[in-house]
């Protein structure tokens, strides 16, 4: 996401429930149309340092919540079904299973790639990340 993609997040972070109607002139203008009488109308000033805001946070946490969602992915694929498994066969999951899921879990907990004013890059890459090796 970029710019304009926020642009309804930031009205709406701004006025709640707000009733408009917004028209994109080109990649970087928009035209609101404010039509809710409860709220007063946002400045393009407010919406605009909103925005900046916004992306500022979606860089920032981009890239740990693609981290979650392919741990979760792993845990949902590889280890839900071994622990099913275990269940169905009346026996506890293996020690390397064990092992596999706690560390998948605490994926997060790694110390993340961060740029020289120790924000985390916004470019990470999952392949630039420690995952464990899953047991045989």
């Amino acid at each position: 996401m970029k710019g304009l993609d926020f642009l309804p997040y930031a009205i709406e972070a701004l006025k709640p429930s707000a009733e408009y109607n917004c028209r994109y002139d080109t990649d970087t203008s928009y035209t609101i149309t404010w039509l809710d009488k409860t709220q007063k109308e946002p400045s393009k000033e407010e919406i605009d340092a909103e925005i900046i805001r916004l992306q500022a946070d979606y860089d920032t946490n981009q890239p740990l919540k693609l981290l979650r969602e392919e741990r979760d992915r792993k845990l949902k694929e590889e280890v839900d079904p071994k622990t099913c498994e275990a269940y169905n066969n009346g026996t506890q999951l293996s020690i390397e299973w064990k092992n596999y899921r706690q560390a998948l879990l605490d994926m997060t907990l790694q110390t993340p790639t961060l740029d020289e004013y120790g924000n985390l890059k916004a470019g990470l890459e999952l392949d630039e990340i420690y995952w464990p090796t899953k047991p045989e």
